[in-house]
């Protein structure tokens, strides 16, 4: 997906502007729900930002009491770690998730900002922002805010 709006619907009580969701899938609830065109757009495991809520009419939804508004997302920017070489504020790169060995094991783990949620391996980014650096492994990465071209 493009940085470029979609329309979706979102609960009620989440659908403010600023706010992030990782869109999950489509639900038993949602093969009978007559928007679930609208509400089923985005791509299942993306972060989103909501931008705007787009008018106040209250729709029912079986999955969100209170109901459903429309609101416009785009890819929301995701903090991740990346090879410190691949980290240039407004370089373009290919994600490439990183799995380190956990200090208290053998056993390697995928930590939150190695391996983020709503990206996926050679997920093409822009990184937006540059942050301090970690040691892992004997390699250095730094923290960075990519978005999803």
């Amino acid at each position: 997906m493009t940085n470029a709006a979609k329309i979706t619907v979102i609960g009620k009580r989440l659908a403010k502007p600023g706010e992030t969701f990782i869109f999950l899938e489509e639900q038993a609830e949602c093969k009978k729900c007559k928007i679930r065109g609208t509400c089923l757009n985005l791509d299942p495991g993306r972060k989103y930002e909501i931008v705007a809520v787009r008018n106040s009419t209250l729709l029912s939804c079986e999955l969100h009491d209170g109901g459903v508004l429309a609101v416009s997302v785009k890819n929301a920017p995701i903090e991740a770690y990346v090879d410190s070489k691949r980290a240039v504020e407004g370089a373009k790169i290919s994600f490439d998730p990183v799995k380190v060995k956990n200090e208290d094991s053998d056993d390697t783990l995928n930590n939150e900002l190695f391996a983020p949620k709503g990206l996926l391996k050679g997920d093409k980014c822009v990184v937006k922002d540059v942050f301090e650096g970690v040691e892992k492994d004997g390699k250095t990465y730094k923290r960075v805010i990519l978005v999803l071209e």
